[in-house]
């Protein structure tokens, strides 16, 4: 049997719908086949595990993310306003697959090696080239001086950790004081970006 583009694609978008529902350890082969208007047997053919299909997902959205963020890194702007757009390419990718980042830490956890390396192929010169930036605007006073690598740290923290812990802070801090999943992790472009601008003021 020929494999067919478009019933991979639709099992991909199948499985993301199921993934981001259940994650990735309370999926199920056969909800993923079922969302896919196809068999077991057939899914089965085409991705012998969910991990694989899983994996798959996980790379292209992390292609994704790492060609929009070389553009970013690419392009002659202040520090602050790559950090504005690096912000909101990365909260968008998010939004869209809100189980990257548990995803992510468990590949990161298990396969550390082979996770650096993808990145490193990707982006490694372009983030040294942005690192390289952060400190002469440091350097000069533009932005309050510091270790741009924590800077990064900060900021990548901010965006991520909402994602990962939103279903749990939405049973503590109550449904009057977070909204629903899209609008309130929306919300971090604006928030997370005015927190670094008035962090870095020198």
């Amino acid at each position: 049997m020929v494999k067919d583009i478009n019933t991979e694609q639709r099992i991909y978008e199948a499985a993301r719908r199921v993934f981001l529902k259940k994650g990735l350890i309370g999926a199920r082969m056969q909800e993923i086949a079922d969302e896919a208007g196809i068999n077991k047997a057939l899914l089965h053919y085409y991705f012998r595990k969910k991990e694989k299909l899983f994996e798959g997902i996980f790379n292209e959205v992390i292609e994704r993310l790492s060609t929009g963020l070389q553009k970013i890194l690419e392009i002659e702007m202040s520090v602050l306003d790559k950090l504005k757009e690096f912000v909101d390419i990365y909260v968008d990718v998010l939004l869209e697959n809100r189980y990257l980042p548990l995803f992510v830490l468990n590949e990161m956890n298990h396969h550390p090696d082979k996770f650096g390396e993808f990145l490193k192929d990707r982006i490694a010169v372009h983030l040294k080239k942005f690192i390289i930036q952060i400190q002469k605007e440091m350097d000069n006073g533009s932005i309050r001086a510091g270790n741009p690598i924590h800077l990064l740290l900060h900021v990548l923290g901010l965006i991520i950790f909402p994602f990962a812990v939103y279903p749990v802070m939405k049973k503590v801090a109550g449904e009057e004081l977070i909204s629903e999943p899209y609008t309130f992790l929306k919300e971090r472009k604006h928030e997370v970006f005015l927190f670094i601008k008035n962090a870095l003021k020198p």
